[in-house]
């Protein structure tokens, strides 16, 4: 909230009044910190922790006002470089401590302001949602932040007006462990009641069942946190249907996510629970000083040299941090590496685990492919003669249980069934050959309905084949309506169908773990574009008089890209080419609209499918996530070869693309014996469009209606929801784009072009309508 500078006299931070544009989230450091990174081989300190003797921001240490440190690089095996800027002290005298009490002292006014300020908001936000919610609770994870948000929430309502809930992931560091002990007293001492939730299974035993957790697939955080607190909460105060305030320490300068969080919301994490985050203007230097002025407990991992605490093996944890785990928490550490490697197919033999673990290769994992005990598929779903086509492979009886989620199921005979979704009723006729179960169900079409339906079955055929208890949607039932026990489900009477429970990634977060990616049945036209690929000065030379051809292969890879992108036919432009002709060929937005077309074709629709953002992408994990062709005696192999090398020419030579985030290649150029410099693609990244052009985003939005079978009226949650089988592709899906991201765009085209589009979104509500009376062409005319 307030600005800071050091402070050289107490070797600390000074708060200002003004207020803080961009924090560094500095934080203090301790001698444990100096002596894990090495530092004790250049400076001279006492072996003491009462105090901190700097500060860092990010990987810069600061000493009493100057910048006299810095590390660079570190992983699990490897310290991080320290590079030496200035002495802190002359002649290696001492380091002297940070004077704490002084510091204090000195921001003692701003401080105090901050904290009445945000206990009056606690307070107010109590009073207006007392009569609303069934329970107040502050959400613990043992973190400064949430020891900050507990100290005021205490200090602002009676202790018997609100709970303190630890969701224990059994996945903390030890150091956690400890202070909640300390706070589980604290609490006892002044009547606040305090409750730990922990799910049904172990750390050990989920990563054995689901595979370790990745950056795409973090099923931990439901499965261990938020799913054991809301059960819990609802075992407690037995109430099925439970209202709940959580009241939490998230702080907007923590993550670029996190700054986008409103301070209090209805519903964004689980069903009918609000959040609250008193804290979410706060910097770390104003947690900081709080708690040393009241003296509060500090998690000793902060002074290990930890900016954040959470589990102790994170996929998103920094290489540096997984040093300092390794060297503080070995045995723990160990115990979840071994883990990785036990539960990965690759060849993790020799050193290779070691460069595995510690390059975070398994922090990458798009699907269960990548597991030794990926599970082979239990159902499939195919459309054909008019006839929705699921097969079910030992088919389990409670898909009937769960079908109550969706509508009504009358059944005819032992092998007919009728169905009803959303007032449409479908015939369905279940044969059985062998060990398989055939559902053979009527369609109507490329209606809203029957694609819904479709969604909707997928995720029933998911619970019922793969479910193991995990309780994830008992907590997701808004009004406990799913009841499991001893292996048994039930689905009382007084369901609602809101669906939430069908709405769960995959349908089942275990499936989404350990199936298999969106493999193609066939790598037909994946290699489209040969290992020459599309160089984008090629296009622009063609565009200047239709006359240029670069020769041989190229022109014909050439004319096909374009072709695909609906700018050519006959190596003559279209109508869309001729409006590209006429844009700036250096622009973004240019190559974005060309990008909306050339998403529905083989090559680019599985690579917007499958290559996942803000990670490398190597070419190793493509026999992993396109499989093996049967069809091809190699079994793909020249295939897959040529997509990488076709698409290292597309991204490299496109600067619009890179602009873009669709692609950001990692380029090795090396000298052969002739002279030539000959080029391979190392890895891939795909970043969010950081600046999108609301009327590519339009176009976009055309695009995916009328590849929907003119589905014209959507909801921006159907948008974000990339698991969907969809015949079109979501601008969130090709760009990258956020619900807030998102939210703000359609606003601005809503408000702008009435006539194209109505978007509205109030309370947890959405919904997005397009005048089915304008095409993507339409769009065009709009630029």
């Amino acid at each position: 909230m307030y600005s800071y500078t050091w402070d050289a006299e107490t070797g600390g931070l000074l708060l200002n009044s003004s207020p803080l544009s961009f924090s560094k989230e500095p934080r203090p450091v301790y001698y444990k910190e100096l002596d894990i990174l090495g530092f004790d081989r250049y400076w001279n300190y006492a072996k003491n922790d009462s105090y901190p003797y700097m500060w860092a921001e990010a990987n810069n240490y600061f000493y009493r006002g100057r910048q006299v440190a810095k590390t660079k690089g570190g992983s699990l095996y490897t310290a991080p470089e320290i590079v030496i800027l200035d002495d802190p002290e002359p002649n290696g005298q001492p380091l002297r401590f940070v004077d704490i009490p002084a510091m204090v002292e000195k921001n003692r006014d701003l401080l105090e302001k901050l904290a009445a300020e945000t206990i009056k908001k606690i307070y107010n936000t109590y009073v207006d949602y007392m009569d609303r919610v069934d329970v107040f609770y502050v959400a613990f994870s043992g973190g400064k932040d949430s020891v900050v948000a507990l100290d005021l929430v205490q200090r602002a309502l009676p202790h018997n007006k609100f709970e303190v809930l630890f969701g224990d992931t059994d996945m903390e560091f030890p150091t956690t462990k400890s202070l909640v002990t300390q706070i589980e007293s604290f609490c006892q001492e002044r009547d606040i009641a305090f409750f730990t939730a922990k799910a049904t299974m172990s750390a050990s035993d989920s990563w054995d069942l689901f595979g370790p957790p990745a950056r795409r697939l973090r099923w931990c955080c439901t499965v261990h946190k938020t799913a054991p607190v809301i059960n819990k909460l609802c075992e407690i105060h037995n109430i099925n249907r439970i209202h709940s305030m959580m009241i939490t320490g998230v702080r907007g300068d923590e993550s670029a996510s996190r700054a986008e969080y409103d301070e209090l919301s209805l519903g964004k994490k689980m069903p009918g629970q609000h959040s609250f985050h008193p804290l979410l203007e706060w910097s770390s230097a104003e947690v900081f000083l709080y708690i040393y002025s009241q003296e509060l407990p500090l998690n000793t991992a902060y002074k290990y040299g930890f900016n954040r605490v959470g589990c102790i093996m994170c996929p998103n944890s920094s290489e540096k941090h997984e040093y300092i785990k390794k060297q503080c928490f070995p045995e723990t550490v160990d115990f979840f590496c071994n883990k990785i490697i036990e539960n990965s197919q690759k060849d993790l033999s020799g050193d290779n685990a070691a460069r595995f673990l510690e390059s975070g290769g398994w922090k990458t994992r798009l699907s269960g492919r990548e597991l030794k005990f990926s599970q082979e598929e239990l159902f499939e779903f195919d459309e054909e003669k008019g006839l929705l086509k699921f097969t079910a492979k030992n088919l389990r009886p409670e898909w009937k249980i769960w079908y109550k989620t969706l509508g009504d199921i009358h059944e005819c005979s032992e092998s007919e069934y009728h169905l009803e979704y959303d007032g449409v009723v479908r015939k369905c006729v279940l044969h059985t050959n062998g060990d398989k179960t055939i559902f053979e169900i009527e369609t109507s079409g490329r209606s809203k309905n029957s694609i819904e339906f479709v969604y909707y079955f997928k995720s029933i055929l998911a619970k019922t084949q793969y479910c193991i208890q995990c309780m994830t949607c008992v907590a997701e039932c808004p009004s406990r309506n799913i009841q499991m026990k001893d292996g048994e489900l039930t689905i009382l009477d007084t369901c609602v169908r809101c669906r939430a429970c069908l709405k769960i990634l995959s349908g089942c977060l275990y499936y989404n773990s350990v199936k298999g990616s969106k493999a193609m049945k066939s790598l037909k036209g994946i290699n489209r574009y040969l290992s020459v690929g599309v160089d984008a000065m090629w296009i622009k030379e063609f565009l200047k008089d239709q006359s240029f051809e670069p020769g041989n292969r190229k022109t014909d890879v050439m004319f096909g890209m374009m072709n695909d992108a609906g700018m050519t036919a006959s190596k003559k432009l279209t109508a869309f080419g001729m409006f590209i002709q006429n844009q700036d060929m250096e622009a973004a937005y240019t190559w974005a609209l060309i990008l909306c077309n050339l998403a529905y074709t083989p090559a680019f629709g599985w690579y917007i499918r499958n290559i996942p953002f803000s990670h490398r992408y190597i070419e190793s994990n493509l026999l992993l996530d396109m499989g093996e062709d049967s069809s091809k005696k190699d079994g793909g192999k020249k295939a897959r070869g040529e997509f990488w090398n076709g698409f290292k020419t597309i991204l490299d030579t496109n600067g619009a693309f890179k602009e873009i985030g669709f692609g950001i290649p990692e380029i090795e150029s090396k000298e052969n014996k002739n002279g030539e410099i000959k080029k391979s693609m190392i890895s891939i990244m795909r970043m969010p469009w950081q600046n999108p052009n609301p009327l590519v985003i339009l176009y976009s939005l055309y695009k995916f209606a009328e590849a929907c079978g003119d589905y014209y009226q959507f909801t921006l949650s159907r948008l974000l929801n990339h698991d969907i089988d969809s015949d079109g592709i979501s601008p969130t899906e090709i760009f990258g784009l956020d619900r807030n991201q998102m939210e703000k765009i359609l606003n601005g085209l809503t408000i702008n072009y009435p006539d194209f589009i109505n978007a509205s979104f109030t309370l947890d509500l959405d919904n997005i309508t397009l005048n089915s009376e304008k095409t993507s062409q339409d769009v065009l005319s709009l630029f």
